[in-house]
C-alpha cells in the first residue's frame, strides 16, 4: 500500500485567516479516527478503493515537498470588477452549485471585449514569484464560470477572443520553463457556461442546506447525470489533453472539484480515466485530491492545516478575495506566521494573488511578497527542504528539521521559558538565528529553553540546535 493516509491533528485547526470561504479536502482512510473538521471536509476511502487508484511516485513528489511556498495567480472575467472568481460574478450556477452571483449573464459574458491587459508581463511575473522566495507557480487556466485563459480548439469562449488577443497561459507557462520555476495548471471541472455541463439530473434532486447541498427526491434510488453530462465528459477530456500537451513540462495538474460531503463524485468526471491520461501524457506530473480520487496531496483552503506525514499543501488569498480587489491585504507577519505553520506541520503553502484587469499588480501586494521573500533569504534554510517536527506545532509555535538540525519557531509573543518533550539524541549547540543568546538545559525528562536574552525584533524567534545525530521521525505526542 502507498504512504499511509493517516492525519495527525491539533484539537484545534489554528485559522490565520478572517476570511468568510473557509474550505478544504483531505483524503483518508476509512479507519481513520484521528480527525477533528467536519465530515464533509474529510474524504474516506476503503483500502482497497485507495491502492486502486494512481499517484505520483515518492520520488517525484520529492520536490513539492521540499519547496514549501508556491504562487497561485487568479486572473479572469472577475477581476473586471473586483470581485471573487466566478461565485460572486455568474448570476447563473449550475447544480449541484445553488445560488447565484450579482451580475445578469448577458453583462459579464462581455467582458471578454474589454480586455486588452496592456501590461501584462509574464517574465515579471515569475520574477516576482522568486524574488518572493516561491518555488513553483499554478495558473488559473479555467474557472467556474467557463472562460479559457488558453487559445483552447473546443472553445470560443476564451482569451484569443480579445483584444488582448494572446495565449496567455503560454506565455506564462514559456516564462516558468525559461526561468527554471515549476509550473503548474489550475483546472475547473465545474463549468456553469457549458450547454451540456450536467453533472447532476436536476430532475432527481431536491436541494438540502448541508453538504452535499442535494439528495435525491422520494422514490429515486439514485443520482446520475443529466442525459448530455457525457459530451460534457467527452469536452472536458478533450481539452485537459490540450493542456496536457501544448504548454511543456507541467509539474502540477490542480482540479477544483472538491468532494465535499458527495456533492461532487468521481463518476461525474470519470476521474481514474481522466487522471491517467494526464499521468500519461505529463509524466512525473502531481495531481491534488479535487477530483474525487484521493490524489497526491491533501488541499486546506484559507486555513493552515495541522501536521501529517501525506503530502499537504493550503491555499489561501494575499488579500480577501481569490483574484484582485481593493481589500485589506495580510500583513508580512501574518505571512510568515502562516509560511511558518504550514512547515512546521510538513505541508506547503499555496498563497493566492492576481493582477488588476490592466495585467498590472498591486504595488501594496508586491511589497508584501518583497518583505516576505526578504525573511526567507534570511531564514529560508529552516522553511525549505525541511520536514515538519520532531516537535508537534502548539501554541508556542512550532519545529523543523533536515539531518541533524532542528529550528524551533517561536511565534507566541508572550513565550519567556520552552519546555519541550525528552529527545534520545544528544544536544551539542543551539544558536539563536533572529539574534542573542539561547540558555538551554537538557535532562532525561525534556529540554528546556530560556529566552530572556533572545532577540525578539523579528517576526519569530528561531532557535537552531544541532544534535549528535540526525533525527528520524516524530515524538509521540504523550508526554
Amino acid at each position: 500500500m502507498r504512504k499511509s493516509p493517516r492525519l495527525t491533528f491539533l484539537l484545534l485547526i489554528i485559522i490565520l485567516t478572517g476570511l468568510n470561504s473557509i474550505q478544504a479536502q483531505w483524503s483518508i482512510l476509512d479507519t481513520d479516527t484521528t480527525k477533528h473538521v467536519p465530515y464533509y471536509l474529510t474524504q474516506k476511502f476503503t483500502v482497497s478503493e485507495w491502492n486502486a487508484s494512481n499517484f505520483a511516485s515518492e520520488g517525484e513528489m520529492k520536490w513539492f515537498n521540499e519547496a514549501r511556498f508556491g504562487m497561485f495567480i487568479h486572473f479572469g472575467l472577475a477581476t473586471y470588477i473586483g470581485k471573487d472568481m466566478s461565485g460572486a460574478l455568474c448570476y447563473t450556477w449550475k447544480a449541484p452549485d445553488f445560488g447565484h452571483g450579482f451580475v445578469p449573464d448577458t453583462i459579464w459574458k462581455k467582458y471578454p471585449q474589454y480586455l486588452e491587459f496592456r501590461d501584462f508581463n509574464a517574465k515579471k511575473w515569475v520574477e516576482t514569484a522568486q524574488k518572493a522566495g516561491m518555488k513553483y507557480i499554478v495558473v488559473i487556466a479555467k474557472h467556474h464560470d467557463g472562460f479559457h485563459l488558453w487559445d483552447t480548439r473546443y472553445s470560443n469562449f476564451k482569451i484569443t477572443n480579445t483584444p488582448f488577443g494572446r495565449d496567455y497561459l503560454k506565455e506564462i507557462a514559456d516564462a516558468c520553463h525559461e526561468a527554471g520555476m515549476k509550473f503548474g495548471i489550475y483546472y475547473s471541472q465545474r463549468d456553469w457556461s457549458q450547454p451540456y455541463y450536467s453533472p447532476v439530473d436536476t430532475s432527481l434532486i431536491v436541494e438540502i442546506k448541508d453538504p452535499p447541498y442535494y439528495k435525491a427526491k422520494p422514490g429515486v434510488k439514485k443520482v446520475v447525470p443529466g442525459s448530455d453530462h457525457y459530451k460534457y465528459i467527452d469536452y472536458q477530456f478533450n481539452v485537459v489533453r490540450e493542456l496536457c500537451t501544448k504548454y511543456g513540462k507541467v509539474d502540477i495538474f490542480w482540479f477544483d472539484a472538491a468532494w465535499w460531503g458527495g456533492m461532487f463524485t468521481a463518476e461525474m468526471w470519470d476521474s481514474e480515466r481522466l487522471t491517467r491520461m494526464v499521468r500519461e501524457l505529463q509524466p512525473g506530473i502531481i495531481i491534488n485530491n479535487r477530483a474525487s480520487i484521493p490524489g497526491d496531496f491533501d488541499t486546506p483552503e484559507q486555513r493552515i492545516g495541522m501536521y501529517q506525514e501525506r503530502p499537504w499543501e493550503s491555499c489561501t488569498t494575499l488579500c480577501e478575495s481569490w483574484s484582485w480587489s481593493d481589500t485589506p491585504v495580510k500583513t508580512s507577519k501574518t505571512l510568515v506566521r502562516m509560511l511558518i505553520f504550514t512547515a512546521c506541520g510538513n505541508g506547503n503553502l499555496l498563497l493566492s494573488w492576481g493582477p488588476r484587469w490592466n495585467g498590472a499588480f498591486d504595488t501594496t501586494q508586491v511589497s508584501r511578497l518583497m518583505e516576505v521573500g526578504n525573511w526567507l533569504k534570511r531564514y529560508g534554510q529552516t522553511i525549505y527542504y525541511t520536514h515538519g517536527g520532531p516537535w508537534y506545532p502548539e501554541a508556542w509555535g512550532g519545529s523543523t528539521y533536515r539531518g541533524n538540525k532542528v529550528y524551533l519557531h517561536i511565534t507566541g509573543d508572550s513565550v519567556k521559558n520552552l519546555a519541550l518533550q525528552s529527545i534520545n539524541n544528544k544536544i551539542t549547540a543551539v544558536k539563536c538565528l533572529t539574534g542573542g543568546s539561547i540558555n538551554y538545559v537538557q535532562s532525561v525528562n525534556g529540554v528546556t529553553f530560556d529566552l530572556a536574552k533572545a532577540d525578539n525584533r523579528e517576526l519569530s524567534t528561531i532557535i537552531e540546535i544541532t544534535f549528535g545525530k540526525q533525527i528520524t521521525g516524530m515524538l509521540s505526542r504523550t508526554k
